[in-house]
């Protein structure tokens, strides 16, 4: 046997143009408005459940229970949001031209006989706006 197929890792990079910085801080702006519409909502329904069951005759230690539970989750959304925040932050900071990783993929290769295994191992596809321009 001459050659063995493998998967190996390629690294997705992009090169960072106006229009793709653009696009990046739009997609953050988006997901902090969902983010931001979610944690409304919950509110909403976190007020709604401690009425309903207040108005049954809940016990107090049962709504604190409640209280808890919507309070951690409120706390996990309020970390998204500080995070989409500082990926705002990040994304603003970056320069034209400057290359970026935004991802991986597994794909295919014919390793050979006498090849270097850590560099058969790795790839990665350099895209500018959504085209590929280099493949490394």
């Amino acid at each position: 046997m001459q050659s063995i197929p493998i998967f190996r890792e390629i690294t997705l990079k992009q090169i960072v143009t106006e229009g793709s910085k653009m696009k990046i801080r739009q997609q953050l702006n988006d997901q902090l408005t969902d983010l931001e519409r979610e944690l409304a909502e919950m509110e909403e329904n976190k007020n709604r459940t401690l009425t309903e069951f207040s108005l049954k005759g809940a016990e107090e230690a049962h709504l604190q229970q409640i209280r808890r539970q919507w309070e951690m989750t409120r706390a996990q959304y309020l970390t998204q949001r500080d995070q989409i925040r500082m990926e705002m932050v990040t994304a603003d900071g970056l320069k034209i031209g400057e290359e970026i990783s935004i991802g991986s993929i597994e794909g295919p290769y014919e390793l050979m006989i006498g090849e270097p295994l850590a560099q058969a191992m790795h790839a990665e596809i350099v895209l500018k706006d959504g085209i590929v321009v280099e493949i490394r």
